[in-house]
C-alpha cells in the first residue's frame, strides 16, 4: 500500500484553495463568467459586467482574485458612480482613479500584509523597500542640489520627498545607511499653501526660505517615481511606473470596452510585466536614449549604420555600451535590490547599488566570488521562476555582489562564468579579467583605478539646465513664481577623470555651470543686494558656493556612464592630457619648481578671462596645483590633487617611446625612474632620437 502523501498547508496554498472555491462558486451561479465573480475577499463582484474582455493582469494576479482586492471600490454595486466612489488612488497623480499603486496609497493595495509586504523574508517586502529606495526618497537629487547651493553643510542626506523612517533596526552605517529622512521644507509659506492638500487647520510644514527647495519641488520632482510624466510622455506612477507598459501615444490597445481607445493616458494593456524592459527604464533615465536598441513601443533613436551600430561620437552620437551591444538589458546587470532598494535609506546612488564590474568579471588576481544555493527557499530560486528559459536550483554556484547577495542570473559553470538574460534566457560567457594578460596587471592601475576609468568611452553632458525664476508677488493676487520650461539636450564627451566616492579613479560627470537668473514681475533681472542695501551685481548668472567654500555651480561628480567598451582609451589620453586631469582644454607648462607655483596653464577658451570671472577656462574643475575649482556633493569624491597630477604627468614622459601596456618599465615604475636618470638610459634615448 503506498505511503500517504504529506501535505504542507502554507499561506500560498490557502490563497489557491480560496481561488478554487471562489471560481467554482462563481461558475455555478454565473456560467457565463461575466456578470459576477467572487474575489479573494469573499465578496461578490460585478466589475466584469462592464469590463468584459479586460486582460488578466498577470499569472500571479488572476481575474479570480477579483478587482477590489487591488483597486478597492464597491464590487457589488451596479451603478458606476457607486462602484467607483471608494477606489484606491492618489488624486495628486493626475491619472484619474485607475492606479492604486502610487506610493502615497500603495499600503492599501500592493502593500497589504502577505501581498508585497509583511513577510519575514525581507526580499519579498517590495513596497517597504521601494518607499525607502533612491527612487522613492529622491534623497540623492535633493542632497546634491541643497549641498551645492549652500542649503545644508553636510553631504549626507537630511531630507527626502516625504518623511520616512527605517524601523527594522538594521541600518548599516558603514555602507552610508541612515535611520530617517525628514520631508523637504517648502520655500515660503505661500509656496506651501500652493502645494498643501491637508485639511484646513493642519500644522504648517517646515519653511526654509531657500531657493533650492523651490526648484526641487517645482522642477526636479518631476523625475520622481510618483510624479506625473512631462507633457507628451506617458507612464504611470508608483509600482505601475515600472511594471506597466505604455504606447508612445498613451493609447489603450486592449479589449476592455470601458476604456476609451481614442483618449491618451492609459497603459497599452491591463497587463503587468514582472521583468521591465529597458524601454521602461529609459523613460526616466534619458541619458540612454541615444544608445538603446530599438524595440516595439520605443521612441526614435539615432541613425545606425548598415550593421545596426551607432557611429563614434564624431557627430554627437555615442558608441553603444558593449553590454547593450550584445543584447543585454538593464535588469540583466542590475539586481532587484539595486532598483527597488535593499530596505535601507541611502544618501547617494553609489551607496545603494550593489553590483560592480568585479562582481561578474573578477579582477586581475582573482575570479568572481561565488556562493552556492543551499535551499529551495533561497531568493535566487524564487526570483528565477519569473525568468525565461532557466530556473536556479540547489547546488548552483552564483556570483556574489558587493553586499554579499547572490546574483540570480550569473553563475559558475566549470571553469567558466555565464550570465543568463532574464527575459530571453540567452546564455553569454563572461570574459574574466584574470585571464587577460595586459593592462589589468599594471600595479598603479590595479590599485588605484576603477575599471570604468579606462573602459568608458564617453560621459553625457546635459545642456539646458540654466535656472530662470520668474517672480510672482506671492500673495495669490498675481501668478506664482515659475521656473523656465525644462529643455533636455545632451552631448557626449571623452571622460575626464577624478577620484570617486569609493576612493578609486573614475570618469567625471563634467556638467556645465548650473547658474541662476531671477526675474521680477516685469521680467527684469533682479539685483543682488547685500546687507548694507548696496547692489554689487545682478542675478543674471548667479553662481553658488557650497559649505566647503568651493563652487556649487561648477560641478564634478564621479560617474558610471554606462559607455563601456572592450577597447580601452590610450595611455596618452590620460598621461598627456590636461583635460583628462580636469583642467580643461589648453596648454600646460610645467616648470622645474616641484611646488607647481610657477606652472602655467593657458585655457583654449578664454571667455572667463575676458569677463574677469576667472583665470581658468569654463571647463576647469581643478587648477595645475591641484586646488579644486568645482564642487562635488559626493562624500569622498574630489578632483586630483597636486601630487596625483604630477605623478600622472610624469608617466607621460615615458609614453612616446614606451607605448604598450606590456612594456616592462610599467611593472615597477620606481625602479624605472631610477634607470631613467642613468647615463645608460640617456645614451639609449639619444640613439633612438637620432634615428628618428
Amino acid at each position: 500500500m503506498p505511503a500517504p502523501l504529506k501535505f504542507k498547508f502554507t499561506a500560498r496554498l490557502a490563497v489557491l484553495f480560496i481561488l478554487f472555491i471562489s471560481t467554482v462558486s462563481a461558475h455555478a451561479e454565473n456560467p457565463a463568467g461575466v456578470a459576477a465573480t467572487v474575489g479573494v475577499t469573499g465578496n461578490e463582484e460585478r466589475c466584469l459586467t462592464c469590463h468584459q474582455g479586460i486582460e488578466e493582469i498577470s499569472r500571479s494576479h488572476p481575474l479570480q482574485l477579483g478587482c477590489t482586492s487591488c483597486h478597492g471600490g464597491n464590487g457589488a454595486a451596479e451603478d458606476k458612480v457607486e462602484a467607483h466612489a471608494t477606489l484606491i488612488y492618489d488624486p495628486a497623480a493626475g491619472t484619474g482613479k485607475r492606479n492604486p499603486s502610487s506610493l502615497k496609497v500603495v499600503q492599501f493595495s500592493c502593500g497589504r500584509a502577505q501581498c508585497h509586504s509583511g513577510h519575514q523574508d525581507e526580499t519579498r517586502n517590495h513596497v517597504d523597500r521601494v518607499r525607502k529606495s533612491m527612487m522613492g526618497t529622491l534623497s540623492g537629487v535633493i542632497t546634491g542640489l541643497r549641498y551645492q547651493w549652500g542649503g545644508q553643510p553636510e553631504k549626507s542626506a537630511r531630507y527626502g520627498i516625504y518623511e520616512i523612517e527605517d524601523k527594522d533596526g538594521t541600518s548599516p552605517e558603514t555602507l552610508g545607511a541612515l535611520n530617517r529622512l525628514e520631508e523637504l521644507p517648502y520655500f515660503t509659506a505661500y509656496h506651501w499653501r500652493q502645494h498643501q492638500t491637508a485639511p484646513k487647520g493642519a500644522p504648517r510644514k517646515k519653511i526654509s526660505n531657500h531657493i533650492g527647495d523651490h526648484v526641487l519641488r517645482e522642477r526636479c520632482f518631476q523625475c520622481h517615481i510618483d510624479a506625473p510624466p512631462p507633457k507628451g510622455e506617458y507612464r504611470s506612477q508608483g509600482c505601475a511606473a515600472c511594471h506597466f507598459r505604455y504606447h508612445p501615444e498613451g493609447k489603450y490597445l486592449g479589449s476592455d470596452p470601458m476604456i476609451p481607445k481614442d483618449k491618451a493616458g492609459y497603459p497599452a494593456y491591463h497587463r503587468m510585466t514582472v521583468l521591465p524592459s529597458s524601454n521602461l527604464c529609459i523613460q526616466c533615465h534619458k541619458s540612454f536614449l541615444s544608445q538603446m536598441t530599438t524595440e516595439k513601443f520605443s521612441i526614435p533613436f539615432p541613425q545606425r549604420d548598415r550593421r545596426g551600430k551607432v557611429p563614434f561620437p564624431g557627430a554627437g552620437q555615442p558608441r553603444m555600451d558593449v553590454h547593450l551591444e550584445r543584447g543585454m538589458e538593464c535588469i540583466d546587470c542590475h539586481t532587484q535590490s539595486d532598483i527597488m532598494g535593499d530596505g535601507n535609506i541611502y544618501s547617494r546612488q553609489y551607496q545603494a547599488v550593489e553590483i560592480r564590474c568585479e562582481t561578474c568579471h573578477g579582477d586581475s588576481t582573482s575570479y568572481p566570488r561565488i556562493s552556492k544555493i543551499k535551499t529551495s527557499q533561497d531568493p535566487a530560486v524564487r526570483l528565477s521562476r519569473h525568468y525565461k528559459g532557466f530556473t536556479n536550483k540547489v547546488g548552483d554556484a552564483m556570483a556574489v555582489s558587493s553586499k554579499q547577495q547572490k546574483l540570480t542570473n550569473v553563475k559558475a559553470q566549470g571553469k567558466k562564468f555565464v550570465t543568463y538574460s532574464k527575459r530571453t534566457g540567452k546564455v553569454r560567457v563572461i570574459p574574466l579579467a584574470k585571464d587577460q594578460r595586459w593592462g589589468h596587471n599594471i600595479p598603479g592601475h590595479r590599485e588605484k583605478l576603477a575599471c570604468t576609468a579606462c573602459h568608458s568611452q564617453w560621459v553625457p553632458r546635459c545642456e539646458g539646465c540654466h535656472m530662470t525664476l520668474k517672480s510672482g508677488k506671492g500673495d495669490g493676487s498675481v501668478r506664482p513664481s515659475t521656473w523656465n520650461p525644462f529643455q533636455f539636450t545632451m552631448k557626449h564627451e571623452t571622460p575626464a577623470l577624478m577620484v570617486g566616492p569609493r576612493g578609486k579613479v573614475v570618469p567625471m560627470l563634467a556638467q556645465p555651470s548650473h547658474t541662476l537668473t531671477v526675474l521680477d514681475q516685469q521680467e527684469k533681472i533682479v539685483p543682488v543686494v547685500d546687507d548694507n542695501g548696496d547692489s554689487p551685481g545682478e542675478y543674471r548668472h548667479w553662481e553658488f558656493t557650497n559649505s566647503a567654500g568651493v563652487s556649487g555651480s561648477n560641478l564634478a561628480y564621479g560617474a558610471q556612464p554606462h559607455s563601456v567598451s572592450k577597447k580601452v582609451r590610450t595611455c596618452a589620453s590620460c598621461h598627456l592630457s590636461p583635460k583628462t586631469l580636469g583642467m580643461g582644454e589648453g596648454d600646460l607648462y610645467i616648470r622645474k619648481n616641484s611646488s607647481g607655483k610657477y606652472d602655467k596653464f593657458n585655457p583654449l577658451v578664454r571667455t572667463n578671462r575676458v569677463l574677469n570671472k576667472s583665470k581658468y577656462g569654463p571647463q576647469a574643475k581643478v587648477n595645475q596645483r591641484g586646488l579644486a575649482i568645482a564642487g562635488s556633493g559626493q562624500p569622498g569624491a574630489r578632483p586630483f590633487n597636486q601630487e596625483e597630477i604630477t605623478r600622472i604627468l610624469k608617466v607621460g614622459n615615458c609614453i612616446p617611446c614606451h607605448t604598450g601596456y606590456t612594456d616592462k618599465i610599467y611593472r615597477n615604475l620606481k625602479e624605472s625612474y631610477k634607470f631613467s636618470i642613468n647615463i645608460k638610459h640617456r645614451r639609449l634615448r639619444d640613439k633612438i632620437l637620432k634615428k628618428r
